[in-house]
């Protein structure tokens, strides 16, 4: 049977991790894992790095994304290169 995190452990892992999975990353930002999982789909969320399999989120990129209001990816990715 999984253990569900805690939100300490996960703020500590957060806090040190460069790259977090999408239900660190959902827990993040307060959002349940579907809900990340639509706006990830639905291209509300930055963009993800792959690596291999694994699909992860930049920790910095996410708390910049969430100080510039969340904007949607296509506007963030504007954003991000200006």
């Amino acid at each position: 049977m999984k253990t569900k995190r805690s939100t300490r452990q996960t703020n500590n892992q957060t806090a040190t991790a460069v790259l977090v999975d999408a239900k660190t990353a959902s827990e993040f930002c307060g959002k349940s894992l579907r809900t990340w999982r639509s706006w990830d789909s639905a291209g509300l969320i930055p963009d993800p790095v792959r690596i291999g399999r694994s699909t992860l989120w930049r920790i910095d990129e996410l708390r910049a994304w969430v100080a510039a209001g969340c904007p949607r990816r296509k506007d963030w990715e504007f954003i991000d290169r200006n």
